[in-house]
């Protein structure tokens, strides 16, 4: 049985994820379903897109990832299915998928599902989770959905480079207070060719030259710089709250100087 996540804005304290995954449990009461995060903040979507983008790849193939950020009952928002290096994803068309995408997708659909109601006041369960549960026993979007070719685009915030320095910023804060740029490893490497550099921000007198390779490596309390799971530098604090202590919230800027 193919895995179904579940990325949204929803939250905890609420029943709506329950009403969710009781429309899948109902029609298929093995779904293996994995909750990525409820906790994207409110209409986020750069922020959805950034922790689907980290995760699609390590899901296997043909595994459907349901994406509900902001997709509440919009007149001139359509929903749509995607196939996409062999994963599905169904989402709103509210440009998520221009912000993931590094190859043109296999085939979109605007979905055409027949639900129970006239009125579609919950995209995600009325929607979503029932397309879902077509696509894992084995249906196509095709059936569910037409084609189309359109599709919303947003423009990513990419980091500015020159000769000899990168200027990002940081695009998502986890739990823990770790703030994570959108500068990744390989620009790093692009454009640093193994130089010496520093890292910089707002705070004055924070400043990093070094790029340490776990958590630990520095004192407890100490800040740090590290290249995270999903790629990106990340500036964090040993069992401390960065983004607080630094000022390092989203949209700060991160400068590397080689």
């Amino acid at each position: 049985m193919p895995i179904i996540t579940l990325t949204t804005d929803l939250g905890l304290k609420d029943y709506y994820l329950a009403l969710v995954k009781a429309k899948i449990l109902s029609q298929i009461p093995d779904a293996q379903i994995i909750d990525v995060s409820h906790s994207i903040n409110s209409f986020d979507i750069a922020e959805a897109a950034f922790v689907l983008k980290t995760i699609l790849k390590e899901f296997p193939k043909d595994s459907i990832h349901i994406v509900a950020v902001g997709s509440q009952a919009v007149d001139d928002i359509r929903h749509i299915g995607i196939r996409y290096k062999d994963r599905y994803i169904l989402t709103a068309d509210t440009g998520l998928f221009s912000l993931i995408a590094d190859q043109h997708p296999d085939l979109v659909v605007e979905l055409q599902m027949n639900i129970e109601s006239d009125v579609l006041t919950f995209p995600i369960r009325d929607m979503y989770a029932p397309a879902a549960v077509f696509l894992a026993k084995g249906g196509t979007l095709e059936v569910i959905g037409r084609r189309t070719e359109q599709l919303v685009e947003r423009m990513s915030v990419k980091p500015t480079t020159g000769s000899d320095f990168i200027k990002g910023a940081i695009i998502y804060v986890d739990k823990y207070g770790n703030a994570i740029s959108n500068i990744d490893a390989n620009l790093i490497k692009e454009i640093g060719k193994g130089r010496e550099f520093l890292i910089g921000f707002a705070h004055k007198g924070a400043e990093m030259t070094e790029i340490k390779k776990r958590y630990s490596d520095t004192p407890m309390g100490d800040r740090l710089a590290l290249i995270n799971t999903a790629g990106h530098l990340e500036i964090a604090i040993n069992q401390g709250h960065a983004a607080n202590l630094l000022g390092l919230h989203k949209g700060a800027a991160v400068i590397m100087t080689f």
